[in-house]
């Protein structure tokens, strides 16, 4: 089995979409939502070079599933990707401060941590401030892209993103903001203390580096 593994609303449905276009495999949604399906099988505004015919032409412990939790069986290869706790923390709940749905975002990092296996690491800002470098690495990491679909991507990249916005049929959060800091800074008050200590809290207690170093938590 090979994981995408994510904290809700961090960036997996993007990703998802670049991984089908670059393998030209399909990709498996969270199996407990049977809308979650193949980015494929979105209807897009134009055509998109996916060359993907048939889930059913694909074995499905070859594929790669997206998961919100860290799994409970064996896995083969994990892509992770985590944001920022300031901003995915409050957008999951909606500005709502509640910190009972926190302990899952530091389940999955722990989990990523802990895993000894193949496994590859993006921060959902990159995938937004540095696209060909999240293209290349991703192409990388996958292995067995062809060339030419690479080069094609590269070429065509904003224009990519911007079309992976706009897939219909499918169960997705949406994009709902349009930069990196867009939650956390319209949190006020008692809300924001209690916010700030759980977060201080929480990176006091293990060694979370890859937060620190990248968010200055």
């Amino acid at each position: 089995m090979k994981l995408l593994l994510s904290y809700p609303r961090s960036g997996n449905h993007l990703v998802r979409f670049f991984m089908e276009l670059l393998t030209e495999q399909p990709t498996l949604g969270c199996i407990e939502n049977p809308a979650d399906r193949p980015i494929f099988q979105n209807r897009f505004p134009e055509s998109i070079p996916f060359h993907i015919s048939s889930l059913k032409d694909y074995d499905s412990h070859l594929l790669y599933r997206k998961i919100h939790y860290p799994p409970a069986v064996a896995i083969n290869e994990l892509i992770f990707i985590v944001r920022n706790p300031r901003e995915v923390l409050l957008r999951n709940t909606n500005y709502k401060v509640d910190i009972t749905k926190y302990d899952n975002y530091f389940a999955c990092i722990d989990y990523y941590m802990q895993y000894t296996g193949r496994k590859q690491l993006f921060y959902y800002e990159d995938l937004l401030t540095d696209k060909p470098k999240f293209i290349n690495e991703l192409a990388n990491f996958l292995q067995g892209v062809k060339s030419a679909k690479l080069d094609y991507v590269l070429e065509n990249v904003n224009k990519l993103y911007d079309l992976s916005k706009l897939g219909k049929n499918r169960a997705w959060g949406g994009v709902n903001s349009s930069g990196i800091h867009f939650y956390y800074d319209k949190l006020k008050g008692p809300d924001k203390i209690r916010f700030d200590k759980f977060i201080a809290d929480k990176i006091a207690t293990k060694n979370y580096d890859l937060l620190r170093e990248k968010y200055g938590l």
